[in-house]
């Protein structure tokens, strides 16, 4: 009875996993097909060695972020290898291009089953909370340097979240929502959390990642029209903006449409409307290529690995 039960239990599992991951391809794949019929309306020449320099500095900046998962999450005592933590996340990023913005955590739980599922949900939420610190305060540095357009209602909602999300991440206050989150769903609250220390250690590690990233942005642009080094950070800080924003399009894959909306309404005014355009809908494409070939490359390896491993022993 208690092998038929496991049998059970077991198959139930698979066909979870299946199905999942049949909903997270489907949204993978109409948000590529969107794109890429969007970019296909546009007769442009690209600029090879740019697009290759944007799409290297996207890899760069979604690598930093997955270091940055690996220590927060061991900090919740969530242990395992580096390949099992990279194929997770990067999989789990995948789930992003899923309506209601759920599947992330879903995938991480599905993969790392053996693992408690509340660690892996509070982890992944203060994981969420640091980044969105970390984009707030950009925005409020990018203000030292183009004031002129970062406005003041924005410049007030940046400040007045950056201001929350760090009140939320102090420990004894993390600790009251994780709690009633828990209880609500009749699960048992963690008892140790991160140091405030640490975690702040993590939002300036985020902000940091605004390098790369920015990087990826700026050659995405220049791959169809040369513009300065001026534009760096203008081009940065609106696409943090658009994020930001993004984030409360909860039913929109991946914030599909408000961040390209928000990058469309600003950047007009100081680059060229086609370019930018063109450049927008270029780079949803490399950040979906990214993460699609991180998914796929930390797969298979960890399948090797596994595979390589069995064979040994």
């Amino acid at each position: 009875m208690a092998n038929e039960t496991l049998h059970n239990s077991s198959a139930g599992k698979r066909w979870y996993s299946r199905i999942l991951f049949i909903v997270v391809l489907s949204g993978v794949s109409f948000y590529v097909y969107t794109a890429l019929k969007d970019l296909a309306g546009f007769n442009y020449r690209l600029d090879w060695a740019y697009l290759f320099l944007s799409f290297f500095f996207t890899v760069i900046a979604y690598l930093i972020h997955l270091i940055i998962w690996i220590y927060l999450a061991r900090s919740f005592g969530i242990k395992f290898s580096f390949l099992s933590a990279a194929n997770a996340w990067s999989l789990s990023q995948l789930g992003k291009y899923v309506p209601g913005k759920i599947g992330l955590l879903l995938i991480r739980m599905d993969i790392h089953s053996e693992v408690s599922k509340s660690k892996i949900a509070v982890a992944t939420g203060v994981e969420f909370i640091t980044t969105m610190t970390a984009s707030c305060l950009l925005v409020l540095l990018s203000v030292a340097f183009i004031p002129e357009l970062v406005s003041y209602p924005i410049r007030l909602a940046a400040l007045g979240l950056a201001l929350i999300f760090l009140l939320i991440l102090y420990p004894p206050v993390l600790q009251i929502f994780s709690g009633l989150a828990f209880r609500l769903i009749k699960r048992k609250p963690l008892n140790e959390l991160p140091s405030y220390g640490f975690l702040l250690k993590l939002v300036g590690a985020n902000m940091l990642v605004g390098l790369p990233y920015g990087l990826g942005l700026f050659f995405a642009f220049n791959c169809f029209y040369s513009i300065g080094w001026n534009y760096f950070l203008i081009i940065t800080s609106v696409y943090y903006i658009a994020s930001l924003i993004g984030v409360a399009a909860i039913f929109a894959p991946a914030g599909i449409g408000v961040r390209e909306g928000i990058v469309f309404l600003i950047l007009p005014a100081l680059i060229s409307k086609p370019v930018v355009i063109f450049a927008t809908i270029l780079t949803r494409v490399i950040v979906t290529v990214t993460e699609i070939f991180l998914a796929s490359f930390f797969f298979l390896l960890d399948r090797y690995a596994a595979k390589k491993q069995s064979l040994s022993s």
